[in-house]
């Protein structure tokens, strides 16, 4: 199992005479309250993906995402408009839920005029 990422320590001056810096006890609890937070978010996560429909609903995420990606080629531009607010769709859900995803790439083309 890896292990998890550290963050950047904040770069402080240590005290004169001192070789290094010493967090005061306030910094460490807060790190640690910020990490019991991530892990927290982390076992939502792993529980909304351990869900059947959960799984599912990703994997038509991502089958929406290379269909977008394919109609680039074909220049269909109304059927990627479509897919496109069909993901977005998937993507609230989920983010609701708390579950991370990549950042959709939206089609830039201008809508069609009702005339």
């Amino acid at each position: 199992m890896a292990t998890p990422k550290k963050k950047p320590v904040l770069k402080r001056p240590p005290k004169p005479g001192k070789q290094r810096y010493r967090r005061s006890d306030d910094e460490m609890i807060s790190d640690l309250k910020a990490r019991i937070k991530e892990l927290e978010e982390r076992k939502a996560t792993k529980k909304v993906k351990a869900s059947p429909a959960s799984r599912q609903a990703g994997s038509a995420y991502r089958a929406l995402t290379k269909g977008i990606d394919l109609c680039d080629g074909a220049g269909d531009a109304e059927l990627k408009r479509t897919l496109s607010e069909a993901q977005r769709l998937l993507a609230e859900h989920f983010e609701g839920q708390g579950v991370k995803l990549p950042k959709a790439r939206k089609p830039r083309a201008r809508k069609k005029s009702a005339s």
